[in-house]
């Protein structure tokens, strides 16, 4: 206990660690002391930003941080953020240039371009650096690719194909419409002309409403123009107000339920009528009376093949309504099929009225298809 208390008697012993002669300083030490004499003074942005930017110029730090870092940190002090965005996707589809812009508010934003996202990224917040200490006015750190004097990076990519149109207009228009949650984009042949040798094809794009027609040496060229065309029409925004056209809204939508619910509404209060006890009764006397009925023709009508095609249908459909009471009526219908085709319908006096349809390129084979469909319809209601 004596000894403890001997060492608790003596303050701490404090072991100095001396540096080898010429040995740097501890680099966490200068960092520290230049973010307190920044705070210390408080400097404003564009004078922080030149402060840090020629402390990493001078000391190498530009190689050491990324822009992206560097910006980071400086707006991390004074509680702000970097925005990123992409904007744009050039190039071919094997060699891409990417470009983004960082934002801070409408007086600080830059551009950048880049083969990869990352590259783009870092040339936006070189640029916006570049503008935050005056080496850079807004104009030029908002060029096509955010470097001053130098040529578009994206005018030295070509197009592999002979449209002169960059990347993959169909991805990338087939990409929109599945993000807008629209039909996918329709691709029709127009027109086809010229010489074997210089033919020239004419191709429609159709989204919703919107038409856009492209022409090329080839099918696939023609495709790529009305895609790319399309796809600017779309980015450019829509014709009129703030819709496309054929494309409707969440309150479109809604309206023409409302108009449904309100046309039908009557129904829920009206009464359906049924068949009396007494009319049941009298259906199932008649089917079957006609099911036991001892009818030549009726019973052959279960071993007939009604496919044949030397098969008089419509005759054999007449003996057996004269041999079981009942009538058979044919009603033309003026108006042809959408396919072109006459219709009529057939109607047999049973208990209850039974009604055929039929159709044919011919009015007497639309009557041949409804007098088929009636013996099918006797065949089932009078099998053993």
């Amino acid at each position: 206990m004596e000894s403890v208390g001997h060492i608790m008697q003596h303050p701490p012993i404090m072991q100095s660690v001396s540096h080898p002669p010429g040995a740097p300083h501890h680099p966490r030490k200068v960092k520290t002391l230049k973010n307190m004499q920044i705070h210390n003074e408080r400097l404003s942005l564009n004078e922080e930003a030149k402060m840090v930017y020629n402390s990493d110029v001078n000391g190498g730090g530009i190689n050491s941080k990324t822009p992206v870092s560097v910006l980071q940190e400086l707006l991390c002090r004074r509680g702000m953020t970097p925005k990123y965005e992409l904007l744009q996707i050039e190039g071919a589809i094997h060699e891409p240039v990417f470009r983004y812009r960082v934002f801070l508010n409408s007086d600080l934003v830059a551009t950048g371009t880049g083969r990869s996202k990352k590259d783009a990224k870092h040339a936006a917040a070189k640029n916006l650096l570049d503008l935050l200490v005056g080496k850079m006015s807004l104009e030029q750190a908002n060029q096509t690719n955010g470097t001053p004097g130098a040529a578009d990076i994206t005018a030295q990519i070509v197009s592999p194909f002979d449209d002169k149109v960059m990347g993959n207009p169909i991805g990338w228009l087939q990409e929109m419409c599945m993000s807008r949650r629209w039909p996918p984009p329709l691709y029709e042949m127009e027109h086809e002309e010229g010489l074997p040798h210089e033919r020239q094809f004419t191709i429609a794009c159709q989204v919703l409403k919107l038409r856009e027609v492209g022409t090329g040496k080839s099918k696939k060229l023609a495709k790529r123009v009305a895609a790319h065309k399309m796809w600017q029409s779309i980015q450019d925004g829509p014709p009129e107000g703030n819709a496309y056209p054929g494309f409707e809204t969440e309150e479109d939508l809604a309206g023409k339920l409302s108009n449904v619910s309100l046309r039908y509404s009557g129904l829920k209060d009206s009464k359906i009528s049924y068949l009396s006890t007494q009319e049941s009764q009298k259906v199932s006397q008649f089917h079957k009376a006609l099911k036991q009925s001892a009818g030549k023709k009726l019973n052959d009508l279960q071993n007939v093949n009604l496919a044949s095609s030397d098969f008089n249908v419509v005759q054999f459909l007449k003996e057996i309504a004269v041999e079981q009471n009942f009538e058979v009526t044919y009603v033309n219908i003026e108006e042809k099929s959408i396919t072109g085709k006459w219709q009529c319908l057939v109607q047999l006096s049973t208990l209850p009225v039974a009604v055929c349809y039929g159709s044919g390129q011919t009015s007497k084979e639309a009557h041949a298809d409804a007098a088929h469909n009636a013996l099918q319809y006797l065949k089932i209601i009078t099998g053993k």
